[in-house]
């Protein structure tokens, strides 16, 4: 139906259960395997796995000293260390990664400073990850940027994790 109004469709991998028609787009959040699945048939794909990109799992160990979070833990170092690109695709199957996106689910979340809290530092890590070939993306490095980022937060009143574990 969709594509026979010139609209395309784009879910979670969850599609992937059912026929899908050419031209889909897989978001696959279950872990990178869906995404996997979905180049190797031909449909593009947004990398946005629940174990680096979801931004509502808290980033420090300790839960109490952070805001409520969801579950889970993604810290800085672990959203840095995400490869849109799984390994093991072919050059064919890896045109079909058209990126990746971070995960905000805000239901626990009172307050934009919440939101801010949940977001920061690790936005800055998701972007190195989305602009930088892997060859190029270099934690330690990335760290004393961030240190310069950090004085920004400060000076713009945001409200950020301090830590990245």
């Amino acid at each position: 139906f969709l594509n026979s109004k010139g609209r395309k469709i784009i879910g979670w991998d969850e599609i992937l259960e059912g026929d899908l028609d050419e031209g889909a787009t897989v978001m696959s959040w279950r872990g990178v395997g869906g995404g996997i699945e979905a180049s190797a048939r031909g449909f593009d794909v947004v990398m946005t796995p629940n174990t680096y990109c979801y931004f509502d799992y808290y980033q420090l160990k300790n839960r109490d000293a952070q805001p409520l979070g969801i579950g889970g833990y993604v810290p800085v170092s672990k959203v840095y260390g995400m490869e849109p690109v799984p390994e093991g695709l072919t050059k064919d199957e890896a045109k079909y990664i058209m990126g990746v996106q971070c995960n905000l689910w805000t239901e626990y979340m009172l307050s934009p400073d919440h939101v801010e809290y949940m977001l920061l530092p690790r936005l800055a890590a998701m972007s190195e990850v989305q602009w930088l070939q892997p060859e190029a993306k270099n934690y330690e490095q990335f760290l004393g940027r961030l240190e310069n980022l950090k004085q920004n937060y400060r000076k713009l009143g945001y409200k950020y994790c301090p830590s990245t574990e």
